[in-house]
């Protein structure tokens, strides 16, 4: 009876060895399989799709850093940050070592305004990989969004040095730059982006703003009509009526400057600027236009109503009994 208990017990062990390599297998095979659609789905645009394949690669096997990676990068292509950034925490988790991980975890937390944490994760994927523009670029962009351009500036300059043609790492450079004070580099950089990537909004408006520092006002006009033919943008056109006027060209300047109070009637440095024109205009008519001064006076009453803090302008309305 013992020799026989033995046998049965030696069977049903290594039947149980058997139906355990063979649910193994199964499940090896399987996670194979749902990789590469994960993967096709992936290179497809199918985000959605591959998320999901990657969920159920996780059911099975919740240790697949690869699986949670590829779940973070679906959910970052949806631009669901939210689903993203506990998908590469887990990874992280898993894998510290993970530059593909921390890079991602990085991104994540910095696109849900976590600035300080995407910091320290970008740090965590440079000390992996020190050689990487974009990790850099992550260090650098995170501290402007915090308004820390000195700390921003030497990771700006780390991204350019490591890839010169990635026009975003020089704008990130450009307005580090700017923040710091150092406007003729800003500028350069800025014009430096312009030459490797197609023009943005974003490149416009910083070249905008470059050379009206700069004190460069052709440039400044260009930019603002370049900048116009995208769209109506009181910004672009407060600063060519600016810009008109510094030239010179005061009917040009009126124009710009009435353009940007109906794009945008809060915009009181347009009001200001109207007020200016119009005070100058009464000046050089002996101060006999009438209309000159009524519109002077109401431009910057207008101005005063959205922002009273302004010495200089209600200097003017006080000399001028405007």
């Amino acid at each position: 009876m013992r020799t026989l208990l033995l046998v049965l017990t030696t069977l049903i062990l290594q039947s149980c060895f058997v139906f355990g390599d063979k649910d193994r297998e199964a499940r090896e095979a399987m996670i194979e399989v749902r990789s590469e659609q994960a993967a096709a789905a992936m290179d497809g645009g199918d985000y959605v799709e591959a998320a999901k394949l990657f969920d159920e690669i996780l059911s099975a096997d919740a240790g697949n850093v690869p699986a949670w990676i590829g779940m973070g990068d679906a959910y970052s292509q949806l631009g669901e940050w939210d689903h993203a950034e506990p998908a590469f925490d887990e990874a992280c988790g898993l894998q510290p070592q993970s530059f593909d991980a921390q890079f991602g975890h990085g991104l994540a937390l910095q696109m849900l305004d976590r600035l300080v944490d995407a910091v320290s994760a970008y740090h965590r994927a440079l000390t992996i990989d020190p050689m990487s523009s974009e990790a850099s670029l992550g260090v650098a962009t995170s501290y402007l969004q915090l308004e820390e351009p000195q700390h921003a500036l030497p990771f700006a300059r780390r991204a350019v040095e490591l890839d010169e043609a990635d026009g975003r790492a020089w704008i990130s450079l450009g307005a580090a730059y700017e923040q710091t004070g150092e406007e003729n580099a800003a500028l350069d950089a800025y014009l430096a982006a312009s030459e490797r990537m197609e023009s943005s909004p974003e490149l416009k408006h910083n070249l905008l703003h470059a050379y009206a520092r700069a004190g460069r006002h052709r440039e400044v006009v260009g930019m603002a009509r370049s900048m116009l033919a995208d769209g109506l943008s009181a910004e672009a056109a407060e600063r060519m009526g600016w810009a008109w006027f510094r030239l010179g060209e005061y009917d040009k300047s009126a124009e710009a400057y009435r353009l940007a109070v109906e794009t945008d009637p809060d915009m009181w440095r347009a009001w200001n600027g109207l007020g200016v024109n119009a005070l100058n205009r009464w000046l050089l008519s002996d101060r006999s236009s009438d209309a000159a001064l009524a519109e002077a006076s109401a431009s910057f009453q207008a101005s005063l109503r959205l922002h009273r803090n302004q010495k200089k302008v209600s200097q003017l309305v006080s000399q001028y009994g405007l």
